[in-house]
């Protein structure tokens, strides 16, 4: 069936090297090749070898891939929002890449070994494929669930390759790229005849996706309308003003001054990004009137993030992560709240942390939202705020409720000038194409986009600048399959997975 490498050193190397490919798919180096050969090493160097060999080879491998790809941005994240120093950051920021980054492609090599004992080296391709798969399922969904940088994200500037995820998300993707890992390590360590086999599988579910691709892209005209113009407001705001009271009027007043600068041209819905006002709007109605100015009498709208309280009458008020939709004169029309809650940013998984500082004492965590709503003007539309934009669920629940155009509103400005702001962007490309869907982005420093029902991207612009830009927004009806289905292809790759396990342990 295969060779087992004998070598030690050579053994831990190729798990290192694994791991370097892995994190090298994406930004800063977004080396995207890689992702079809980036598992192969690891392939190879748990072949023929004990499960709790493969776990630890794994782990290696997850730790350096997720050492280059996401410690970096976290850690800048933390230092910007927790406003830790640069140890405790980076403490934070390896923790989290062990959690959400390491474990699961620890919990792959485990398995590899026994994937391994597969009679066919066709079914070992499919099944180490699948294996993976239902790993990126489990991460998206336990805990808080964290799909970021799925190994399907490596190709977002590849529309030709992603276009299979309006059938199976980007989970159909990470599919196709794993078991294309797998056959260049069955051709590492797999007798002549086997490896041909392999690569043979490998082939196929590669010109399948290419060739899907190439027709779907064919199919699709992003030039086509109905259109909506929409101006997206990059206000550029630094984050200690959105911490000074003292600051508020400054941070209105950047946003204000961009958006004078489009009104003119006359764009359908004007976007400032989440927390582009970091006070109550209630409670300072002179902030709608001065909206009002800027917008004129028979102005368009304006949608932006904010915070929202309730009252609940018992003396305690319950907080939410908001988007507002003002009317031209100012006065609010409709409100979606958040849904799904950053951990240790937007709420407490752990009563204290005593070394990050806890930010939110008092008066409490923010409370999620419960409805996927719709804005009717001027088409119908649903809102992801900040990272809402990384779990295709909350894109389809908005497509399903009848959006025809997406809108991602963030401040990713925590991030510094990271990797964090590319990864980010690539994860909507995905969402795009999902829900066959145009998304457009107002961010605070960057990346402000707009991203075409094909996952193309059509505009983007410079991180770190103040301005505004109006971008015609295509609008498109109808459900793909995977808006529909949902990740039907993700359960059934695990299904597969677990049926080839426990084939792989069966007598022979």
């Amino acid at each position: 069936m295969s060779g087992r490498l004998e070598n030690r050193v050579v053994v831990i190397a190729l798990a290192v090297l694994a791991g370097m490919l892995h994190g090298a798919c994406f930004a800063p180096l977004g080396a995207w090749p890689l992702a079809f050969v980036a598992l192969a090493p690891l392939v190879a160097a748990t072949r023929g070898r004990g499960g709790l060999a493969g776990l630890a080879l794994g782990w290696i491998a997850g730790t350096v891939a997720s050492t280059l790809a996401v410690v970096p941005w976290i850690a800048a994240a933390a230092r910007h929002y927790f406003q830790q120093g640069a140890l405790g950051a980076t403490l934070f920021a390896l923790g989290v890449g062990q959690l959400f980054g390491a474990l699961h492609v620890a919990a792959f090599g485990a398995l590899l070994p026994r994937l391994g004992r597969l009679p066919s080296a066709a079914v070992r391709v499919l099944a180490t494929g699948a294996a993976w798969t239902a790993l990126e399922l489990l991460r998206a969904r336990a805990f808080t669930g964290a799909p970021w940088d799925l190994l399907a994200h490596a190709l977002y500037a590849q529309p030709l390759w992603i276009q299979a995820a309006d059938l199976g998300g980007a989970f159909l993707v990470s599919f196709v790229l794993a078991a294309s890992s797998a056959a260049v390590g069955e051709l590492l360590v797999a007798p002549r005849r086997q490896a041909v086999a392999a690569l043979g599988v490998a082939a196929v579910l590669l010109g399948l996706t290419v060739g899907y691709g190439a027709v779907r892209l064919r199919s699709m005209n992003d030039a086509e309308g109905p259109f909506v113009r929409v101006a997206l407001v990059q206000g550029n705001v630094p984050n200690p003003w959105r911490v000074d009271a003292a600051r508020a009027e400054d941070a209105f007043r950047a946003f204000a001054d961009a958006t004078r600068s489009v009104v003119p041209s006359h764009p359908d819905l004007v976007v400032w990004p989440e927390n582009a006002v970091s006070f109550l709007l209630a409670p300072n109605p002179r902030f709608g009137r001065a909206a009002a100015d800027i917008l004129g009498s028979d102005g368009p709208g304006l949608l932006l993030g904010g915070p929202r309280y309730v009252a609940d009458g018992d003396g305690h008020v319950r907080f939410f992560n908001s988007v507002y939709l003002l009317a031209a004169n100012g006065e609010p029309v409709m409100v979606y709240d958040k849904r799904h809650l950053v951990p240790f940013a937007e709420y407490a998984p752990l009563p204290r942390v005593p070394w990050l500082g806890w930010r939110f004492d008092a008066p409490g965590d923010y409370t999620p939202g419960v409805v996927p709503t719709i804005f009717p003007d001027p088409a119908p539309f649903g809102v992801l705020i900040c990272f809402e934009a990384i779990y295709p669920e909350l894109a389809r629940d908005l497509v399903r409720q009848g959006a025809r155009f997406l809108l991602n509103l963030s401040n990713d400005a925590w991030f510094g000038t990271s990797a964090g702001l590319e990864q980010h962007l690539a994860m909507t490309v995905f969402r795009a194409i999902e829900t066959r869907r145009a998304l457009a982005r107002a961010t605070n420093t960057g990346v402000t986009a707009l991203v075409a029902p094909s996952g193309r991207i059509q505009a983007r612009f410079p991180i770190g600048v103040r301005g505004a830009w109006v971008v015609q927004v295509p609008l498109r009806d109808g459900l793909p399959f995977y808006a529909r289905a949902g990740d039907l292809f993700a359960w059934f790759t695990t299904l597969g997975a677990l049926g080839a396990l426990a084939a792989a342990g069966r007598p022979r």
